[in-house]
């Protein structure tokens, strides 16, 4: 039942169902919480990252489809969400190792583990449809903690550290420059 959901958090059908309509950060949070808890699906950011056509994340999509290489393509990423996402602050990493980190935005990281999840879901499959590559991340770092979940290593491979000081993906050195093939 979806409408007492929507009062709970305050939101309105017309809100959820116009991709147009914003919504704030901490509403998206708690509104995947109640749904994640209503479903009784602890992997409800992780299934809908899957299930999405990718295209669908809009403009974001096509930026970093726009791009030359992969590593542009994360660039591009970073630029872009500080300009459209008010919750998540983007940082591509360069050096020693090669990915994304997630820095929260004026909401507690904590209150998170469905949106935080979505997030780096979306990320591998993103990498993986722009390179052509099935590409394992070489370490996935979270900073909530959760059970020990088989179906979440199976896709994003057994170097998650749950718990973790930080938020970021890292990817193997070797698809850094790898072309984007969309």
């Amino acid at each position: 039942a979806l409408d007492p959901i929507l009062n709970e958090v305050g939101l309105t059908r017309q809100q959820v169902e116009h991709p147009a309509s914003r919504i704030g950060v901490h509403d998206q949070i708690r509104f995947l919480d109640l749904v994640a808890n209503a479903l009784d699906d602890d992997l409800l950011g992780f299934h809908l990252a899957q299930a999405v056509d990718l295209r669908e994340i809009g403009l974001l999509y096509y930026v970093l489809a726009s791009s030359q290489t992969f590593l542009e393509a994360l660039q591009r990423a970073a630029r872009y969400s500080s300009i459209v996402n008010e919750g998540i602050s983007l940082k591509c990493i360069t050096g020693k190792t090669f990915g994304t980190s997630f820095r929260y935005v004026g909401v507690s990281r904590h209150l998170d583990q469905h949106q935080i999840e979505l997030w780096m879901t979306a990320l591998v499959r993103i990498c993986r449809q722009l390179t052509g590559l099935h590409v394992l991340p070489s370490r996935v770092r979270l900073t909530h903690r959760r059970a020990w979940n088989e179906e979440l290593a199976s896709f994003l491979g057994d170097n998650v550290e749950l718990g973790a000081n930080a938020d970021d993906i890292a990817f193997p050195d070797r698809i850094k420059h790898a072309p984007v093939v969309s």
